[in-house]
């Protein structure tokens, strides 16, 4: 009875409170480990945020910069206003205007943009609750601009509009993801028109990368999902499928950590399954477990020694007093009350019992504490944690070292850590540490350890020395964390801050810092250095034809091509859509490098095979030699566009030497050039219209259409001023197709207040074989249905008609099925020839007016004309004689059977406001 009244009072207290304490550490252990993983998730989401807004952040100033350009563009036309209706693909929709200019079906302002900044541009106009595409070089999937099509009625874009806010963001346009801006359009009444867009197809390649290689615990995965609510990106290894199961778990099998990226409208999720979380936790408490239950033993059977000698003893006092003692004792109260009993009687060693069981109980919380403490950080550690002894032997290690290292506990101990793969590149490491100048002295750094498996992985490892009181070494502490992953994924954002995204070439900040090295190679070795500039001919066709993904993989299959032929110490980059720039180091004479580019633009011009097509391409190269052209790198590179420039221009499929002639040619060229455009977007080129009569009866025949520009400094510019200057670039086609579309808008102005006639445009070589010359005649038919295609003449030079005599004669021929007429400009004051003048399906012979000026007083001119006369009358070919200004040129020129006249004496060229006043007066004209 008694030992039972004993177990009740005191061993069955003390025990139900170790068990409390046990349960409450063990409670606060599992959940701290489950916080833990989940904190970590969490932390993955950040990064991979991060990473996110960095992609973002690379092409975000492209986008703002070029929603500037196009509203600045506008501007300088005039302010946004509606003007009734208008057609557009069979469809009526508001005549959105800048200005007096209206805008539906015009692509030159935002292709102007594209042009300087990339990307696409749209003007949308509205419609009711509808927003539609009026101007755009947004492509369809079949390569055609998207004019007509709705912005979706229902996405997150037309919402924010119709609250007359701006939009800037990832959407999907026609199937493609573009980082975008859209902001709305208002007249001057402050009423909602319209909108602008401005944006950059995103390129999506290097981040699936990242996230494909992306995971969490052993079979956790991220998950990166847009608004809708579609998975963007996926860790490799896991189907959408199964992803899509997880993310609608509702048996609460999955942990889901989100976390919501606004600049992409996008969301993290990290899933990890919630057994393999729970299990990870119980695992950490196994330590702890062992520990307490110990110390529990401990103090049992501490207890259960001291009762059995006080129960042997005399009791050495008043019953009571003993009794009292022992109820403290059963109690826990060990504080001192001043009791006194006679040395070894059962009192005074119950008081002996009672101050031990005071100071052990301390003893033990403290000692329990710091076992504690110790144990949670050594078997908590994400680090990888082992200890040696002093022959460098390993004695102890955390869980973590295993996990790390792919060496169990039992395996590691006993080892040497260079035996476990610890360092191991470097054989001597460890024995420096015990036996050379620095041992026994704390190290720091990074080295790589050869897993358990056999692959390497790099790892930041810490050594600290730990000394006895005598300042004897005892052992070693080891410390270290895998950073293989952060060190790829940092290598991975380092390799998209110096590369192109596209092409894994260097881009332009890598390429400057190389150059600055070559240059200084160049100067210790005294070598040369060319620095190239690259730009492709003829890739805005492919682009225009079959759409951005094919250019994109020609431009991959270039720089491809490119890096096979250059050495190692060469450096080819990619400095912006068709551009490129190369370093070319090591040689001594410019002999060598001339060779070496014949050699690239060989490999530029040989077809590239993309799908089922081929492409052929051209480039022009401007290079310049370092230290013969000594000057800092910026002003170099500027030297190579120089020359690149002037292979441009004079036909491009060459390479070029800088030199500063060309270069200050090059230069005025450029100001042309610009100026020109800042002409054209301004409204200061226009037309002028000379009248071409029937030299017998008199008759209005034809309007021939004239340039002019009037230059704000330079005054009245005529064709010959400023054409020269642009007839090898693309501007030469947007000019031409503007005349086109203008002469047929007046046509169709002229026609409408009862005047009817023909007009005659000029339109350059490289506009004429252009590939969708005939193609954009006939659209332009369709969008004036007032104008018939025979009232359209197309004057084109003898050089132009020789220079590709095939394909000329094939346009000439695709233009006629439409009904369009052909002329030959000029004739006479170049390469005439008769055979040209038989086989080419032209219509009218244009006599050149240098001898028509000297008919009257040079015989042999007179003589020309004759001949020419009369062989187009055999040929059937009519005539039209230029520069006729006296009335003598028109007598003799209808007595040779000349048909037409055209020239100063006629009249000078007008606007086309004053061509239905002047044809009311001299319709027909009479030559006195």
């Amino acid at each position: 009875m008694k030992h039972y009244t004993l177990f009740k009072k005191i061993l069955l207290p003390l025990a139900a409170f170790g068990l409390l304490i046990g349960f409450i550490s063990f409670a606060f252990i599992f959940n701290h480990h489950l916080n833990n993983i989940e904190a970590k998730a969490n932390e993955e989401t950040q990064k991979l945020a991060n990473l996110l807004v960095t992609a973002r952040t690379l092409v975000s100033e492209h986008v703002l910069s070029s929603m500037a350009l196009l509203k600045q563009y506008a501007s300088v036309e005039g302010p946004p206003n509606i003007h009734g209706v208008t057609d557009m693909l069979g469809t009526q929709v508001p005549n959105l205007r800048f200005g007096d200019s209206p805008q539906t079906g015009r692509t030159i302002m935002v292709d102007s943009v594209t042009r300087i900044g990339s990307g696409t541009a749209t003007i949308f106009v509205k419609r009711g609750q509808q927003f539609l595409r009026i101007a755009t070089n947004v492509k369809k999937a079949d390569g055609s601009n998207a004019f007509g099509t709705e912005l979706n009625p229902y996405g997150k874009v037309i919402e924010k509009l119709q609250k007359n806010e701006t939009f800037y963001g990832v959407v999907d346009i026609l199937g493609e993801a573009y980082l975008s801006r859209y902001e709305p359009m208002h007249d001057n009444q402050n009423r909602l028109i319209g909108a602008w867009y401005v944006g950059y197809k995103l390129d999506f390649n290097a981040i699936d990368q990242a996230i494909r290689q992306w995971g969490f615990l052993e079979k956790g995965f991220v998950a990166i999902t847009d608004g809708h609510g579609k998975i963007r990106f996926l860790t490799g290894g896991i189907s959408k499928q199964q992803a899509l199961e997880a993310m609608e778990d509702s048996q609460h099998r999955w942990k889901r950590v989100s976390k919501e990226v606004p600049e992409w409208d996008f969301q993290i999720n990290i899933l990890y399954p919630v057994n393999e979380a729970y299990w990870s936790a119980l695992g950490a408490l196994s330590p702890v477990m062992i520990i307490a239950l110990i110390l529990t033993l401990v103090v049992l059977m501490a207890v259960i020694s001291g009762l059995q000698r006080f129960v042997l003893n005399p009791l050495g006092g008043e019953p009571e007093t003993a009794k009292l003692l022992l109820m403290r004792i059963e109690s826990g109260d060990f504080a001192e009350d001043h009791i006194a009993a006679t040395p070894d009687t059962l009192i005074a060693n119950m008081v002996k019992m009672r101050r031990r069981l005071r100071e052990m109980v301390s003893q033990i919380q403290a000692s329990a504490n710091r076992l504690k403490v110790s144990a949670s950080v050594f078997d908590h550690a994400h680090d990888a944690i082992f200890i040696t002894d002093e022959r460098g032997l390993i004695v102890q290690c955390n869980p973590s070292f295993s996990v790390v290292t792919g060496y169990a506990q039992a395996e590691a101990i006993g080892q040497s850590p260079a035996a476990l793969g610890i360092a191991c590149l470097q054989p001597d490491f460890f024995r420096d540490l015990y036996e050379g100048a620095q041992a026994f002295q704390e190290w720091q750094g990074e080295v790589w350890n050869r897993h358990h498996q056999g692959h390497d992985y790099l790892v930041e490892l810490e050594l600290s020395p730990v000394m006895n009181q005598a300042g004897e070494f005892q052992h070693y502490v080891g410390l270290f964390s895998d950073i293989t992953h952060a060190k790829e994924q940092q290598n991975m954002l380092e390799h998209l801050a110096y590369h192109d995204v596209l092409t894994q070439l260097p881009n332009r900040v890598l390429f400057s810092s190389r150059l600055q090295q070559a240059l200084l190679e160049a100067e210790r070795q005294q070598s040369l250095v060319a620095i190239c500039y690259i730009d492709l001919d003829d890739f805005k066709i492919v682009n225009d034809q079959y759409g951005h993904e094919f250019g994109d993989k020609l431009l991959m299959q270039l720089a491809s091509r490119l890096t096979n032929i250059l050495k190692p110490q060469d450096t080819l980059a990619r400095l912006g859509g068709d551009e490129f720039a190369m370093l070319l180091c090591g040689g001594r004479t410019q002999t060598e490098y001339t060779r070496l580019l014949k050699k690239l633009l060989a490999a530029i011009e040989k077809p590239f095979a993309i799908d089922k097509f081929k492409f052929s391409i051209s480039a022009s190269i401007g290079y310049t030699l370092y230290p013969i052209d000594n000057n800092p790198p910026d002003t170099l590179l500027r030297h190579a566009d120089h020359a690149m420039y002037h292979a441009k221009t004079h036909g491009g499929h060459q390479f070029h030497l800088f030199d500063l002639a060309s270069a200050q040619q090059s230069q005025q060229q450029q100001l042309l050039l610009r100026d020109l455009l800042n002409g054209i977007q301004n409204s200061h080129i226009k037309l002028v219209y000379q009248p071409q009569v029937c030299m017998q009866s008199g008759k209005l025949f034809c309007f021939e259409a004239l340039l002019r520009w009037q230059h704000p400094l330079r005054g009245l510019l005529y064709p010959n001023d400023f054409l020269n200057a642009v007839e090898h670039t693309n501007l030469i086609i947007d000019i031409g197709n503007w005349v086109i579309e203008e002469s047929l808008r007046q046509l169709t102005e002229w026609q409408d207040h009862g005047l009817h006639t023909q007009v005659s445009v000029n339109i350059a070589a490289q506009h004429l074989m252009h590939k969708q010359f005939s193609d954009h005649l006939a659209s332009l038919f369709k969008k004036y249905p007032k104008i018939q295609p025979q009232q359209l003449h197309i004057e084109i030079t003898e050089s132009a008609a020789i220079s590709d005599f095939a394909r000329v004669n094939r346009v000439i021929q695709q233009c006629q099925s439409l009904g369009v007429a052909f002329s030959i400009d000029d004739f006479g004051s170049g390469y005439s020839s008769l055979i040209y003048l038989r086989r080419l399906p032209v219509d009218i012979i244009k006599i050149d007016q240098s001898f028509i000026h000297n008919m009257l007083s040079n015989q042999e001119d007179l003589a020309v004309i004759r001949g020419v006369v009369t062989l187009c009358r055999e040929f059937g070919r009519k005539v039209v004689a230029e520069g006729v200004e006296k009335a003598e040129q028109a007598q003799i020129l209808a007595a040779l059977g000349c048909d037409y006249a055209q020239g100063f004496g006629i009249s000078r060229g007008m606007p086309g406001n004053k061509v239905i006043e002047w044809a009311g007066k001299h319709d027909p004209y009479q030559f006195n």
